[in-house]
This record gives structure tokens, sequence and C-alpha cells, in this order.
């Protein structure tokens, strides 16, 4: 985990903080794919580990997309100053884990991991239609190629 924010899954850049990813996004003018995942999570393991790697998924992470992986299960405790109560997880949140996990569910109503979220980080507008666990390396593809696409014509 390194200090600035940033890990490789497989080789490919993430970043583990959101407003970062935005930012990088907006600066590099790519679309962020927020990839709600878990250290505890198997389908996220074998998304990272059977479709990234494939060709075209694999370019699309690599070149054309700003990957921020938000781990709900991420132990790490909140500064004071941003812990909060959340009426989504009934309970205050107190680790980063608990503010990712309480935006998957406030913002997408998603509570299974991985989950798969494309945004313009311009206007925060989510691009397409945001997907569960996608084992299909082409459908998996398709979805990245759509968000792409829909991106572009935005801008």
């Amino acid at each position: 985990h390194k200090e600035d924010g940033t890990h490789f899954v497989n080789g490919i850049k993430t970043y583990t903080d959101l407003e970062l990813a935005l930012e990088v996004g907006k600066k590099e003018n790519k679309p962020v794919m927020i990839d709600f995942t878990g250290w505890a999570c198997v389908n996220c393991r074998k998304m990272e580990e059977n479709v990234w790697p494939t060709t075209k998924v694999r370019e699309h992470l690599s070149e054309n997309y700003i990957i921020a992986s938000l781990y709900v299960d991420q132990q790490t405790d909140l500064p004071e100053s941003e812990q909060f109560m959340s009426p989504y997880l009934k309970r205050k949140a107190v680790t980063v884990g608990d503010k990712w996990f309480d935006l998957a569910l406030r913002n997408f109503k998603a509570a299974a991991q991985p989950f798969y979220v494309l945004i313009d980080p311009i206007n925060h507008r989510i691009l397409n239609t945001p997907v569960p666990y996608t084992p299909d390396k082409n459908e998996y593809a398709k979805f990245l190629d759509c968000g792409l696409k829909n991106y572009k014509s935005l801008h």
C-alpha cells in the first residue's frame, strides 16, 4: 500500500481513494471506474486474476480508465473528524471500509462486491449501468467499451 494512495492489482494501477482518482481522471480526461472490492472478497480476486488480465479488458483498465479500488473491509480508522452516523450501515462509520461501504449503499444500493461503476469525473454522472461480478471477459469488455463511448460523447 503506497503512500501516494495507489497500488497495483496484477500490474494495473489503482487508486485507493475516490477523490484522488476523480482528480486524476479530470486531469487526464479519462472516465473513472469505481471498483467496490474487499480484501476478503473471493469473486473480486477471480475478476482481478481471470478477467482483468485479458487483452481488451487490461487495455481499457491500463490506458482508458482511472480505477478507484475502494475496499469496503479496509480496517484503517477514519480520523475522528471524518467519522459519521450512517443510516445505511445503521451505525457509526469509523473505518475507511465503512466509508466506502456507506458510499456503495447510499449511491448505488450495492451491498455485494465486486461492484463496478463507471463515472464521469467532471460532472460525476454514471456512464452506464453498473455491473456486479462479471466472469465473462467479453461481457465485461463490452461494459467498459460502452462506458468509454458514453464518456467520449459527453466531452
